[in-house]
């Protein structure tokens, strides 16, 4: 299986679209149009995923200095554990093996009913190499997340910074549609 990373156009805009509104929570979600007018080829990478010419999954990757933030990554439901994921993160790590790469996770906590699979999840990174930076992080909705990262640590800070960012974009108002 060989998974290319394709920038969001006008041809595979709608298809990512469905995808994103179907795999994240509307308070963990940027909106769409923002992603997309924001989207650049310096630090803003916006992605669909091809086995072939097939989409299988999306991501949005943020470049900071050293480190690249996962902000997005989804796999569209039909191909769902059949390695898409797998081979994503490892075409990820690849790509920018010279960056620390983080992202972050739903809090694994037995309080949520959907716990078993954000233990999943966790374990599916750790394979990865991923480790727990050991601490959690709430954003501006509440919802709190734990950093895990690979080649090398990203502090509380990075991405408390992040975050406010992420913030700020979520209450621009997008002036431009394509």
């Amino acid at each position: 299986m060989t998974v290319v990373l394709q920038r969001v156009n006008n041809e595979n805009m709608d298809e990512i679209k469905k995808m994103y509104d179907d795999s994240f929570p509307k308070e963990e979600m940027i909106p769409y149009n923002k992603l997309v007018e924001i989207s650049n080829d310096i630090d803003h990478l916006f992605y669909g995923v091809y086995d072939n010419y097939t989409l299988v999954g999306m991501n949005y990757l943020i470049v900071k200095k050293d480190m690249l933030y996962v902000l997005y990554l989804a796999i569209n439901k039909a191909y769902q554990n059949k390695g898409y994921g797998k081979a994503i993160v490892n075409e990820i790590k690849n790509k920018y093996s010279n960056y620390r790469i983080c992202l972050n996770i739903e809090e694994v906590n037995p309080k949520f009913i959907n716990n078993d699979q954000r233990i999943k999840r966790k374990r599916f990174y750790q394979l990865l190499g991923f480790e727990s930076q050991d601490y959690l992080i709430s954003n501006h909705e509440g919802i709190t997340f734990e950093t895990m990262s690979i080649n090398g640590d990203v502090s509380s800070k990075e991405i408390h910074a992040l975050f406010d960012y992420f913030k700020k974009l979520s209450q621009i108002k997008t002036n431009r549609k394509r």
